[in-house]
């Protein structure tokens, strides 16, 4: 008998244990739903340049994050033949902070690049998800005299002699201020300058700032954001005497701000401000209206210039998503014939964009009075998960009553 009440108990327990269980593992409606799909991300490009046919992109960075991954992505420099200081992180592979960086380098035929670096960083948790990149190069010295007179004599001399002599005929007018502010003689500056091209001289240089691009995301909100620090361009510098041409440019911005919980964008773009001198314009520095073009008159076989101060877009994409851009500063340096097309370089771009699903809104249920059993027959698999539940615990108490009866 006493085994008998024993194996009752032990019934009773079991089936009130499986009925506790039960109260802790069956999920709730919507329990295992997924939550609202984000995404952001922003992209920056300090130099893109072109010179006799040939490209490179300098200071390149990307930044972007999205539900369960991140991706960030930073380049000192970029060419279809190579690239110099170029890192990348993801969420498996977090990256660092750390540059790295390359140089010199002397790759490119008619340039020299004094460094090329760049970091990529990914940062997630169970709150946040952070990306961020860098990218950065030294001095670039545009050099394309240098190449020419390394080919065999017989095939160079007639053409560059040519080419100099016209280059320093449409000069003459130009030079004429420093010729004033100097003891030679025009004839003598034209000489100088005419050893120094045979020489290798620079024909221009930029100065290149960094870039940075940054996109977190929280529980409350996704921010994205590019920042250029932008250059400095000087054209032929002459003797000691000032650059022919100097451009000035800005920091350029762009950033994205969502909040989750509206799921509304606030886009904010930092236009570039740019500053040229030039002595063809009076010598006195020149701010280009954004959204206005520049033109420097210079004598053939320079050729002219043209600035293209670019402005900032805002807006909204078809899918909802917030976009804000910084267009680069557009310049097309010495159209003439001496050049075969010119030099082409765009400065300082951002893009931003960020958009997020509305997240839930949390609400408090009172619960009922009085407990109400759950009606037979129903589909619901919660409500038929609480009715054996119930029918567990009804069986271990009736057990237990049982074990303690006497026989």
């Amino acid at each position: 008998m006493e085994t008998v009440m024993n194996v009752r108990r032990t019934m009773g327990i079991t089936a009130l244990a499986a009925a506790a269980a039960g109260l802790v593992f069956v999920p709730g409606a919507g329990a295992q739903e997924a939550g609202p799909a984000y995404a952001g991300s922003s992209s920056g490009e300090a130099l893109n340049l072109s010179l006799f046919g040939q490209g490179l992109t300098a200071g390149t960075t990307l930044a972007e994050v999205a539900p369960g991954s991140g991706t960030a992505k930073g380049a000192g420099l970029a060419t279809p033949l190579f690239e110099a200081g170029v890192t990348s992180a993801s969420a498996t592979e977090p990256g660092s902070a750390e540059e790295t960086c390359e140089g010199p380098l002397e790759q490119v035929p008619g340039l020299s690049i004094a460094l090329a670096c760049s970091s990529s960083l990914v940062t997630m948790d169970e709150a946040s998800a952070t990306a961020a990149a860098t990218g950065r190069v030294g001095a670039i010295t545009l050099n394309p005299v240098a190449p020419i007179l390394d080919t065999p004599l017989s095939e160079v001399v007639g053409p560059a002699e040519d080419g100099v002599d016209q280059l320093l005929g449409g000069l003459q007018p130009v030079l004429g201020p420093i010729d004033d502010a100097s003891d030679l003689g025009l004839e003598d500056t034209l000489g100088e300058l005419f050893g120094r091209l045979f020489d290798g001289a620079d024909l221009v240089t930029v100065t290149v700032g960094d870039t940075a691009s940054t996109t977190t995301a929280d529980a409350a909100t996704l921010t994205t954001s590019c920042a250029a620090e932008g250059a400095r361009v000087d054209v032929l510098s002459i003797l000691d005497g000032p650059p022919l041409i100097s451009v000035v440019v800005g920091q350029a911005g762009s950033a994205v701000d969502v909040d989750r919980g509206t799921g509304a964008g606030t886009p904010t773009v930092t236009p570039a401000l740019v500053t040229v001198e030039s002595a063809t314009l009076g010598g006195t520095p020149i701010t280009v209206p954004v959204g206005q073009t520049l033109e420097i008159p210079l004598p053939e076989p320079l050729g002219p210039s043209f600035i293209r101060v670019a402005d900032g877009t805002t807006g909204t994409n078809e899918d909802g998503s917030t976009f804000a851009t910084a267009d680069a500063v557009s310049l097309d340096l010495l159209n003439g014939e001496a050049l075969m097309g010119g030099v082409e370089l765009e400065l300082a771009g951002c893009t931003s964009v960020a958009g997020a699903e509305v997240l839930p809104e949390t609400t408090t249920t009172t619960p009922a009075a009085t407990a109400q059993l759950p009606t037979t027959g129903s589909d619901d698999a919660s409500t038929l998960a609480l009715a054996g539940i119930a029918g567990l615990a009804g069986l271990g108490l009736a057990l237990l009553r049982r074990s303690g009866d006497p026989a």
